[in-house]
């Protein structure tokens, strides 16, 4: 895990590597940090994946891509919905599996903070971008909000609760809090009525969405 800053924006941002291969998700701000990372440890880096179009999670996807001459994943409904075009795009499809080298990626379809948020689970590890964070979910007007109950349901039903949750912000806890973890300790997995998700997320008085750790 790379934790990077600009400005007011700290993010979390992620290298999944095995053999000597890599693979990059949501990679923002530092360039130099993380590519010193792969130079140093001798990681070929095979490909980038992006949770979502938010400039936060897409800065380096371009320069990653060109310079080490590798594929970027987005949803396909996130590039349609929002026009994101990027250098050597491809779309993934909601529990289409994607195989990169000896990597298994099941992308999983959870809008919401957006309407093509992605959350990519390898092996037992959910990558949720700004979909799901260990302390709540992620920005949404009154519409974001239904559909981010459904998707935080979907999530619920489908993994297996050591499933470990690598979110791309932290606002006070660590990230690799497992499913189990999130049913006790993230409200926002504790409602079983839509209305009542989207009355609470969607409340005057909920915190500063930028507050970052």
């Amino acid at each position: 895990m790379f934790k990077v800053e600009r400005f007011f924006l700290k993010n979390q941002c992620y290298l999944i590597y095995n053999d000597s291969k890599g693979i990059l998700i949501d990679p923002a701000w530092e360039y130099d940090f993380i590519n010193d990372f792969l130079r140093d440890n001798h990681i070929e880096l095979l490909a980038v994946l992006l949770t979502h179009s938010h400039e936060d999670h897409v800065d380096l996807a371009d320069k990653f891509a060109s310079v080490h001459h590798v594929p970027v994943y987005m949803s396909a409904e996130e590039i349609d919905h929002y026009g994101y075009t990027g250098f050597n795009l491809y779309e993934v499809y909601h529990l289409k599996t994607l195989v990169i080298d000896s990597f298994s990626i099941v992308p999983i379809v959870t809008p919401g903070h957006t309407l093509g948020s992605v959350c990519y689970l390898i092996e037992d590890h959910l990558f949720s971008g700004d979909t799901v964070f260990i302390e709540g979910v992620g920005i949404c007007d009154t519409s974001g909000a239904e559909k981010m109950f459904d998707s935080v349901q979907f999530l619920k039903n489908y993994l297996s609760s050591g499933t470990r949750f690598w979110p791309g912000h932290s606002f006070g806890e660590s990230p690799g809090k497992d499913l189990a973890y999130l049913l006790k300790n993230n409200i926002y997995f504790q409602f079983e009525h839509k209305h009542h998700f989207v009355d609470f997320r969607t409340r005057k008085s909920r915190p500063n969405p930028f507050g970052f750790k």
